[in-house]
């Protein structure tokens, strides 16, 4: 894809540095080597299968013709050029045309790649190639021209498709899978749910003489891993709540990743959580009928250390009313969506354990639903969370805070990891401050910062630092009858002091009370830093409440629940594992 001339330059980029980084990875041992081989992104019984349709790339400042010529055989493109003329192909970005070849069987005898005498070919415009263009922003145009090729030769019936000289494979995979996602509940209940394609997408190198199917040597295994991801992170945030609840979305992740190489899931109950001291995350569980669950998987890629490379925490309310605080009824069944966090990071970790990347991570993912019954926590409740803090509950739909707490504190102090993140669809005050378009970061790590930046540019899965300053800590030490308020006095900056309460458990706050004046100078806030940068981890709290749904269908993205940002972190894992 992208232009002819630029496939052996990005080809000897990030991809096959992905892909070796996979191979590496996958060779520490025999049962990981093995599963993958089983994962690849062709069976055997495939191989030989015909193509059905065909995607290829198409430069705004290509001849349409000549390129045509030279990225198909002969004997295809000299039928298409008529067609060519009469469709009026431009080569644009987001243009897209279906063309269908006349030809038998006798005419592609010679070529290396059985096709189907049915076959489509969907053009695809690329636009004009920009010699300034990021890397980045080069992959992202191709993922966009695939998913859309691949969608509309989807809508004509296909049913195998050979994605044509892809610049990029690891991104042109990530885009064939994410468009290719479906999940859809029938109207009927006779009927089965439907949440799997029956489409198929390959990469394949041809030029005027040949077409063959390519080697997975540059990325396309690793681009099919982040999709599939980011779709089980789709899919388990679209599903309805009664089909998702707490014991539910356990049995999910004990399907999905309960036979992964070096993954180990405990599931935990109430009964647990009280023996350990969550008294914050109990006291959200109290107002629903439906049993908690405390989600703990871990995966080993480093089985020979018992250290931990990395912490991942998820929130995982599976339905939020807002408690008594109850929430407006607009756009209340959007709230199925609110274990969000916790789908992600468990898809992270299923990516993880997928490309078999050579860390050790632990995930930790409270699961409750938030109702408003006669046990439900009431405004002015105190809570005593697993590190002895007290919390006064001043609005019972700041629930996510307080079951991610518990988890924060029982991670850092249990398994002390060197990185350690929380995701979370928490706040509304995020959605009105970055919109649909970057996910939210807090962080007092610089180093993190910018790891996370380039993951989430890399995957087109943006991301944007947000203040983590000590004034916005006053503002939940502000409770007259408990350690800390779960939610601040005033309305602004409502991300950021929830942010600022979460850093609460994770680790030592970051400056002692008796030194937050009422007039902070530069001294104290230099202080402030100097003692975050010397914290016992690395911390960073992911606000995906904006990212959480999208309102369209557009390229690769899909109407409803993201999955979002499930690539950007399966992404940084994959960089920390070559540190």
């Amino acid at each position: 894809m992208l232009h002819a001339s630029t496939f052996s330059r990005f080809c000897s980029g990030t991809s096959l540095c992905r892909a070796s980084r996979l191979a590496n990875s996958t060779s520490r041992t025999t049962k990981r080597s093995s599963y993958l081989a089983y994962a690849r992104y062709m069976s055997t019984e495939q191989k030989d299968k015909p193509f059905d349709s065909l995607v290829v790339g198409l430069g705004q400042s290509d001849s349409v013709q000549k390129h045509l010529e030279s990225v198909l055989p002969k004997s295809l493109a000299k039928d298409l050029e008529h067609q060519i003329k009469a469709a009026g192909v431009k080569g644009k970005s987001g243009e897209c045309k279906v063309l269908f070849p006349k030809w038998t069987a006798s005419d592609t005898s010679a070529l290396s790649l059985p096709l189907d005498s049915t076959l489509k070919v969907a053009l695809v415009g690329l636009g004009t190639e920009h010699q300034t263009l990021t890397e980045d922003l080069q992959k992202e145009k191709l993922r966009r021209a695939v998913a859309q090729g691949i969608k509309t030769l989807k809508q004509h019936g296909a049913t195998r498709i050979g994605v044509v000289n892809a610049s990029d494979p690891h991104a042109a995979a990530e885009a064939s899978t994410l468009a290719l996602f479906d999940h859809k509940y029938s109207k009927s209940v006779s009927e089965k749910t439907k949440d799997e394609s029956n489409v198929s997408t390959v990469p394949v190198r041809s030029d005027s003489q040949d077409i063959q199917q390519l080697e997975d040597k540059q990325g396309w295994t690793s681009g099919v891993v982040y999709g599939t991801a980011q779709n089980l992170a789709r899919r388990w945030m679209d599903t309805p709540s009664n089909l998702m609840t707490p014991r539910l979305f356990a049995q999910e992740v004990h399907q999905h990743l309960g036979s992964l190489p070096g993954v180990e899931i405990h599931e935990r109950d109430a009964t647990w959580a009280e023996e350990q001291g969550m008294g914050c995350f109990l006291g959200v569980t109290k107002g629903s009928a439906e049993p908690a669950r405390f989600l703990e998987i871990q995966y080993r890629g480093r089985p020979n250390t018992d250290e931990w490379s990395l912490g991942l925490v998820g929130k995982g309310v599976t339905f939020d009313t807002g408690g008594i605080d109850l929430k407006p009824w607009q756009g209340m069944e959007d709230m199925k969506g609110d274990m969000g966090g916790a789908a992600c990071v468990a898809a992270t970790l299923y990516g993880i354990a997928r490309l078999g990347l050579p860390l050790n991570v632990v995930c930790a993912i409270p699961l409750c639903e938030n109702m408003p019954d006669g046990q439900a926590i009431k405004p002015g409740d105190v809570l005593r969370a697993m590190n002895g803090k007290t919390v006064e509950v001043l609005n019972t739909d700041a629930e996510g805070r307080l079951i991610l707490a518990d988890a924060l504190y029982y991670v850092s102090s249990t398994y002390k990891p060197p990185v350690l993140m929380d995701v979370a669809t928490l706040t509304g005050a995020m959605m009105v401050a970055l919109g649909s378009t970057y996910t939210g970061v807090f962080t007092n790590s610089d180093r993190l910062w910018s790891d996370l930046q380039t993951a989430g540019n890399s995957t087109y899965e943006l991301l944007w630092r947000m203040p983590m300053h000590p004034e916005y800590r006053k503002a939940i030490h502000s409770s007259r009858v408990a350690d800390l308020a779960n939610i601040s006095g005033g309305r602004g900056g409502g991300a950021s002091t929830a942010a600022m309460f979460l850093r609460e458990f994770v680790g030592q706050p970051a400056v002692p009370d008796s030194e937050l004046g009422d007039h902070p100078n530069e001294q104290e806030q230099l202080e402030w830093e100097v003692e975050s940068a010397g914290e016992p981890c690395h911390y960073a709290h992911v606000d995906m409440a904006g990212t959480m749904d999208s309102k369209s269908s557009e390229a690769y993205h899909h109407k409803g629940m993201t999955g979002r940002p499930t690539r950007a972190l399966l992404e940084y894992a994959c960089r920390l594992a070559q540190q």
